[in-house]
C-alpha cells in the first residue's frame, strides 16, 4: 500500500485488532484527494471490491501476527482455536489414534465442520491438508510469515465458492523484509511431557522496484502420555452404579466409582496371555509358568442391567492398563519454507510469485494389538507342568486373552510434504478499473507406515507351536486337524510369559504396513475491478471474477493392505477427481449519502455460479445492507445462500468391507413390536419389497454379524445453507479509542452429507412413506430367503441443522502518562444448534450448552506497551456445559461439567532496537481439565499441558 494517510489509518485499525469495530471514515478520503494523493482502494477478507469508504461489509475478526507472539504461539491453528467463533476441527490433541491424520491442524468455525471452512492464503485457496478432503492443514502456514489473519463468519460462499458455509479464514503474509531475523523460543511445562521447541530464519530485501521475504522455521512439539499429568492418573473412572436396581427407581446407572484412571484394567487381556478355567482365572507368568490371576481392587458387582463391574478393576494386579496406552498429544516435527518475491514492473502493474514448502512429520501410538486365540492345551512351548495343568482339568483346548507386546505398540507414522506456489499479476487497466489475475499450483504427498503390525495368516501359523520330530515346529495339519509335519518357513512363536519369543519368530509374523497417498490441486482466476457508474449518492463498485479449479486425490496401499493379510489395516485405493468453473459478481450499491438521517447507506450484491463436473451447476448469492448513522454508529444486515460440493473422498472413497450386527426390521415378530407411528410404515414398506406375512430371517442370520462395504457416492449433491447476519458497529465519540461491535447470526443448513450406520439404513429404509427413500437403495436382500445379505454405508444427503447466536467484540485504546493500554474481548453467545441426521423428526437432537458447544465462549486480551516493554494478559472462557441435553437422573450423576477460563501472562522487551527477548507463563494459576468423566481428557476443549514456562528471543541484523 503507498504510504498514504488512507493506508496509515487502515494500518491502525489492522494493529487495534478488530476492522468491523473500526469503520473507515470517509473524511480521510476526501482529505487526502483534497492533498491530490493518490489513494490506493483496500481490500478486506469477504469482498474482491477494493473500497475506500469503509473496511468491512461483512463482519471481520482480525488477529495481527503480534498476536502470535504475544500470546508464545508457534502454530497458526493453535491460536484460531481460541477464537469463540472457532472450535478444533483436528489437531494434535485429537487425532492420536486418527490413523490416516495424525497431527493434522484444522480449524473449524461455528463448529459446523472442517470442510465448512474454507481457508485462504492472501485471498486464494490453499490445497487441503489430507487426501480426499478439502480442509487446510494449518501446519503448512510459516508463523513468522503471517502479517495477520482475518476471520469472516457467513455469507462468503458467494464471493469464494464452496467450503466457505461457516466463513472463511484469510491468512494474509508478509510480503517484503529488509534484514535478517533469527527467532528462536522454547515452551516447557512444569511437569514432564509436552515441551516446544521453534527456530526460525528470516530474512528479505526491499529495492526500488522488487522486494522479496523468505523465512525458514523448524518446530516440534513433544508427546504428552496419560501418565504424565496427575489429572490423568487420579482421573475420574465410572462403573455401573452398585445401588441401581432398575431403571425406575431414580439411582442413576452409573457414577463416578473412584478417581484413579491411572490403576484403572481391563481384567484380562494381560501382555504375556491369560486364560479362564472352571476353578478360576489364571496368567501365564513372565517365566512362562502358570499362577493365579491377580486381580485387586476389584469392584463390586450391581444388579444394573448390563452390569460389567467384574470385567474392571482398580488397583495394581495384571490385566490390561489404560492409562499406559494413553497419549493425549501426537508428536509433531514441522519444517517451513516459505518464499514471496513482489516485481514492480511499472507505475501500473506489478508481479508477485508465493512458494510455500512444508514438511511435517507426526506419529499416533496406540497398545499393542488385542487378541483372543484358541490355544491347543499341549502346545509345545508349554512345560510339563503347564500341560499337567491342563491335563487335571480335562481342557484340550482352551481361549486366551493377550496383547501382543513383544510386537511393540502400534504405531502410525505420517510423513506429508507440500508444496503450493503462485504467480499473480495486478495492476490498472484505465484509471477506473483495476485486474487481478492469478495461477497456483499446490500438492501434498502423503506417506503412512505402521509399525507394530502382523500378518495375520503367519501369526496363526506361528502359535500352533507342535513338536516335530524332536524340534518344536508349526503344526502343518490335515483337513481333520492331525498334525502331518512343519510348516515350510514358519517359525513358531512363543508368546507366553516375558521375552520368550525368538527373534525369528517375531521377524516372521511381524511387518509394517504403508500407504502412499497424494492430493493435487490447480486453480487461475482472473478478477476485474472497478466503477460501473456514478450515482448522485455516489460510484456503484464492482468485481467481476472467472475461476477454475482441479481437485485430485490418490492412495495406493501396499498390496498386503488391499489384500487384507494385515492384522485390522485392510484398505483400497482411491483414486478421484472433479473441475469446476465459476463465474461471479460483486457489486456495491450507494443509495444515500450525506443526508440528516444518513450518512451513507449502500447495498450489497453478490452472485456465484458453479459449474462442477461432479454435482452439476449450481449457484450462491448475498444480499447486504450498510447503513451508516454516523462517523460513531453502523448498521449492517446481510443474507446469503452458501453451497459445499462433496469432496473427493465423499465421491470417490474405495469400497471396503466391513461388518455390523443389526435385526431385520421386517421379521414379523419386530412388525408386531415396533412402535405403534411406525408400525403402518414397516408393514407397508415390507410387503412392497416381497416379503411375505409371517416371514422371519433364518437363526443362523440373526446370530452372526452382517457383511456390508463402506464406500463412496457418486450420486452426492451440493449441500446448502441460508444464513443471516445483523449487527452494528459503535465508535463512541465519547470514549475516543472504545469500539464496539454486536453481529446476530442463524445458519439454516439442508441436505448436508451424513455417514449413516448400518442399523440406520435397515431401519430407516422400512420406516419410511415408501420404499423410494434415500436408504432403501443401499440394501441387498437375497432372492428366496429374503434375509440381507449386504448393505453400503454411503454418505447420503441426508442431514439438516440450525445454528445461531451472537458475536460480541469490545476493544479500546487508552493513552496514560504510564504507558497505553489496549483491552479486547471477544465474545460469541450460542442460543441454538440443532442437527437431526436422517431427516426423520424423531432424530432431532439439539446440541446447545453440551461440551462441545457451550452457551458462551471468550477470549480476552490486554495488551500494555511502555518504550521497549510490552505484556499480555489473555483469558480463554468456556461456560458451564452438561455432558448430555437428554440426561435424565437414571442415567448417571455426572452430567454437569463446570466452566473453565484460563490465563495466560506474556511480555516483550527490546533490550537494543535489535534485539528482543521473551517470557511469559502460559496456563498461569494451573488449570486442569474439569475433574468430571466427560471433559478430563478432552484435548479439544480444555488445556492438557498446564503451568508452562515459555522463553523467546529475536534478533535483527
Amino acid at each position: 500500500m503507498n504510504n498514504s494517510r488512507v493506508s496509515k489509518a487502515i494500518k491502525i485499525a489492522l494493529a487495534f485488532g478488530a476492522a468491523s469495530a473500526l469503520p473507515f471514515n470517509s473524511a480521510f478520503a476526501a482529505e487526502e484527494q483534497n492533498e491530490e494523493e493518490q489513494v490506493e482502494r483496500i481490500q478486506v477478507t469477504g469482498s474482491k471490491i477494493k473500497r475506500i469508504g469503509e473496511l468491512a461489509p461483512t463482519p471481520v475478526t482480525v488477529i495481527s501476527g503480534d498476536m502470535l507472539i504475544n500470546a508464545g504461539i508457534t502454530n497458526v491453528a493453535d491460536l484460531l482455536n481460541e477464537m469463540p467463533n472457532s472450535s478444533v476441527g483436528l489437531s494434535p490433541e485429537t487425532t492420536n489414534n486418527t490413523i490416516f491424520a495424525s497431527g493434522l491442524n484444522n480449524t473449524d468455525l461455528r463448529g459446523l465442520g472442517s470442510s465448512k471452512t474454507l481457508v485462504l492464503v492472501n485471498g486464494r485457496r490453499f490445497v487441503a491438508g489430507a487426501p480426499g478432503a478439502s480442509a487446510v492443514d494449518l501446519n503448512n502456514i510459516p508463523t513468522a510469515m503471517v502479517e495477520r489473519m482475518e476471520i469472516t463468519t457467513g455469507g462468503a460462499s458467494a464471493v469464494y465458492g464452496s467450503d466457505a458455509v461457516a466463513g472463511v479464514v484469510n491468512i494474509i503474509t508478509k510480503k517484503s523484509f529488509d534484514g535478517i531475523a533469527i527467532d528462536a523460543s522454547t515452551t516447557r511445562p512444569f511437569e514432564d511431557g509436552g515441551d516446544e521447541e521453534y527456530m526460525s530464519l528470516t530474512f528479505g530485501d526491499e529495492g526500488e522496484r522488487s522486494s522479496f521475504i523468505a523465512n525458514i522455521s523448524y518446530a516440534k512439539q513433544d508427546q504428552l502420555r496419560a501418565l504424565d499429568r496427575d489429572y490423568m492418573v487420579n482421573g475420574p473412572v465410572t462403573f455401573a452404579n452398585v445401588d441401581n436396581v432398575n431403571n425406575e427407581d431414580g439411582i442413576p446407572e452409573r457414577s463416578v466409582y473412584q478417581n484413579g484412571y491411572g490403576q484403572y484394567r481391563l481384567g484380562y487381556y494381560s501382555p504375556t496371555g491369560d486364560f479362564f478355567m472352571p476353578d478360576g482365572h489364571y496368567i501365564f507368568a513372565n517365566d512362562g509358568s502358570i499362577r493365579t490371576f491377580e486381580q485387586n481392587g476389584t469392584l463390586p458387582a450391581s444388579s444394573s442391567p448390563g452390569n460389567r463391574n467384574t470385567n474392571y478393576f482398580i488397583g495394581d494386579g495384571d490385566g490390561y492398563h489404560f492409562a499406559k496406552h494413553d497419549y493425549l498429544r501426537t508428536p509433531l516435527e514441522r519444517l517451513n519454507v516459505a518464499l514471496n518475491y513482489s516485481y514492480e514492473i511499472n507505475d501500473n502493474h506489478s508481479m508477485n510469485f508465493e512458494m510455500i514448502y512444508a514438511d511435517t512429520s507426526a506419529y499416533g501410538e496406540s497398545s499393542p494389538a488385542f487378541h483372543a486365540k484358541v490355544l491347543q492345551a499341549d502346545n509345545a512351548f508349554f512345560s510339563q507342568a503347564n500341560q499337567d495343568f491342563f491335563a487335571e482339568r480335562g481342557v484340550p483346548a482352551f481361549y486366551a486373552y493377550l496383547t501382543t507386546d513383544g510386537l511393540g505398540n502400534r504405531k502410525y507414522d505420517q510423513d506429508r510434504t507440500t508444496v503450493r506456489a503462485a504467480l499473480s499479476f495486478e495492476g490498472l487497466i484505465n484509471d477506473n478499473w483495476a485486474y487481478d489475475a492469478y495461477i497456483q499450483k499446490g500438492q501434498v504427498t502423503q506417506d503412512t507406515t505402521w509399525h507394530g503390525e502382523m500378518i495375520t495368516e503367519h501369526f496363526d501359523n506361528a502359535l500352533d507351536a507342535v513338536m516335530w520330530n524332536g524340534d518344536i515346529v508349526c503344526a502343518d495339519r490335515n483337513d481333520d486337524g492331525d498334525v502331518v509335519g512343519a510348516l515350510s518357513g514358519c517359525s513358531p512363536l512363543n508368546l507366553w510369559g516375558e521375552g520368550l519369543a525368538s527373534e525369528e519368530a517375531l521377524a516372521y509374523v511381524s511387518t509394517k504396513a504403508q500407504r502412499q497417498a497424494s492430493v493435487d490441486q490447480m486453480s487461475l482466476g482472473f478478477t476485474v475491478s472497478g466503477d460501473l457508474f456514478e450515482l448522485p449518492a455516489g460510484p456503484v463498485a464492482s468485481a467481476f471474477t472467472a475461476e477454475y479449479r482441479e481437485e485430485k486425490a490418490k492412495t495406493t496401499p501396499d498390496a498386503a493392505m488391499q489384500q487384507g493379510l494385515i492384522f485390522g489395516n485392510q484398505s483400497d485405493a482411491l483414486q478421484g477427481e472433479f473441475d469446476v468453473t465459476e463465474l461471479a459478481a460483486e457489486i456495491s450499491v450507494p443509495l444515500i449519502a450525506e443526508t440528516s438521517f444518513a450518512k451513507e447507506i449502500y447495498l450489497e450484491l453478490a452472485y456465484r455460479y458453479m459449474d462442477y463436473s461432479s454435482t452439476g451447476d449450481d449457484s450462491a448469492w448475498k444480499i447486504g445492507l450498510n447503513y451508516v448513522l454516523n462517523d460513531e454508529l453502523r448498521f449492517r444486515a446481510n443474507m446469503s445462500r452458501s453451497v459445499r460440493a462433496p469432496n473427493v473422498s465423499e465421491l470417490f472413497a474405495p469400497k471396503g468391507q466391513t461388518f455390523a450386527s443389526f435385526a431385520d426390521p421386517c421379521g414379523q415378530g419386530a412388525i408386531d413390536n415396533a412402535p405403534v407411528e411406525k408400525q403402518a410404515n414397516i408393514e407397508k414398506n415390507c410387503r412392497a419389497a416381497g416379503i411375505p406375512v409371517g416371514w422371519e430371517a433364518s437363526e443362523d442370520w440373526r446370530r452372526t454379524n452382517h457383511s456390508g462395504f463402506i464406500l463412496g457416492n457418486q450420486d452426492l449433491f451440493n449441500e446448502k445453507a441460508d444464513d443471516v447476519t445483523i449487527g452494528f458497529v459503535y465508535n463512541p465519540a465519547w470514549a475516543d479509542g472504545l469500539g464496539i461491535t454486536v453481529d446476530y447470526w442463524k445458519f439454516d443448513l439442508e441436505d448436508e452429507i451424513n455417514y449413516p450406520s448400518a442399523a440406520t439404513i435397515v431401519n430407516k429404509c422400512y420406516e419410511s412413506e415408501s420404499l423410494e427413500n434415500l436408504y432403501c437403495g443401499l440394501l441387498q436382500r437375497t432372492a428366496g430367503t429374503f434375509e440381507i445379505d449386504n448393505f453400503d454405508q454411503k454418505p447420503i444427503n441426508s442431514a439438516s441443522s440450525d445454528i445461531s447466536g451472537a458475536d460480541i467484540e469490545i476493544a479500546y485504546t487508552l493513552d496514560t502518562e504510564f504507558g497505553t493500554f489496549k483491552p479486547r474481548l471477544i465474545a460469541t453467545y450460542l442460543d441454538e444448534r440443532n442437527f437431526n441426521d436422517t431427516g426423520f423428526a424423531e432424530d432431532a437432537d439439539y446440541s446447545h450448552g453440551e461440551q462441545a458447544r457451550p452457551r458462551w465462549k471468550a477470549r480476552f486480551v490486554g495488551n500494555y506497551t511502555n518504550g521497549d516493554l510490552s505484556m499480555t494478559l489473555s483469558a480463554n472462557y468456556r461456560h458451564a456445559t452438561v455432558g448430555n441435553n437428554e440426561w435424565d437422573a437414571e442415567q448417571n450423576d455426572y452430567n454437569e461439567i463446570p466452566s473453565y477460563m484460563t490465563w495466560d501472562l506474556t511480555s516483550r522487551y527490546m533490550v537494543t532496537d535489535d534485539f528482543e527477548v521473551r517470557a511469559g507463563i502460559l496456563n498461569l494459576f494451573d488449570r486442569e481439565p474439569p475433574a468430571n468423566p466427560y471433559s478430563y481428557d478432552q484435548g479439544a476443549y480444555y488445556d492438557l499441558f498446564g503451568q508452562r514456562l515459555t522463553l523467546g528471543v529475536n534478533y535483527k541484523f
